[in-house]
């Protein structure tokens, strides 16, 4: 990854992705995909928990806009004043189990104070799925387009675990900044390795008995 991207990914780290996720982030300056000639896939719509005992966990709750697009919500779990996420290791279900069953929602308990939101949307090149996310919470004029977006490979090992592979930018090097030119890049070295980073978000489906948890630590950052 090129030193002048982990500045600008940093920085863009900094604003629009959930503290949970930490790294430096290999962001693109062209979309892949064309979001009005995609389709959502309702088994990836809901709410999902990342989950990462060294990193801090968080929400992404996956809302269809339309039949191409989700609105992508995000937002970590954090401590409040009498909480301790410490005594959890949350690298499981099970101990996230743990934590809501033992752990109000609440400035005393667990809370957060940050929402992320970007237009999520789904395109298959060479074989291979891929995500694009455009944050909407930054924007590089007054046009309301970001100057970056995020793009993952994306893979379900099963129906309750999603993955998602952020490209890493080495093979963009003199590339053409359009998105026709990079998406031939992509379809080219779908099944590369050279194509991706090692960062990796592993998202797991959050049950629905849980998810009023989402949904009163999501009215935190409303009050």
């Amino acid at each position: 990854m090129k030193a002048n991207t982990r500045s600008a990914s940093g920085a863009l780290l900094m604003l629009v992705v959930i503290p949970a996720i930490v790294g430096l982030l290999a962001c693109m300056p062209v979309p892949i995909g064309d979001p009005e000639r995609s389709r959502i896939d309702p088994d990836i719509t809901g709410v999902w928990a990342l989950l990462d005992d060294s990193e801090g966990p968080g929400f992404y709750a996956f809302e269809p806009y339309d039949k191409r697009t989700w609105l992508l919500t995000g937002m970590p779990i954090e401590e409040g004043d009498d909480a301790d996420l410490g005594d959890y290791n949350l690298e499981s279900y099970a101990e996230l189990t743990r934590l809501i069953d033992n752990v109000p929602v609440g400035s005393d308990g667990a809370t957060t104070t940050e929402l992320t939101i970007y237009k999520t949307w789904r395109t298959k090149l060479g074989g291979v799925w891929f995500m694009t996310w455009e944050p909407k919470t930054v924007f590089g004029d007054k046009s309301f387009t970001p100057d970056v977006w995020i793009v993952f490979r994306m893979d379900k090992p099963d129906e309750n675990t999603l993955e998602l592979t952020i490209l890493d930018d080495d093979l963009f090097d003199g590339v053409e900044e359009t998105r026709r030119a990079y998406e031939r890049v992509v379809k080219k070295n779908a099944r590369s390795d050279e194509l991706y980073s090692e960062e990796k978000l592993r998202l797991i489906r959050v049950r629905p008995e849980h998810r009023g948890f989402f949904e009163k630590l999501s009215r935190e950052v409303l009050q």
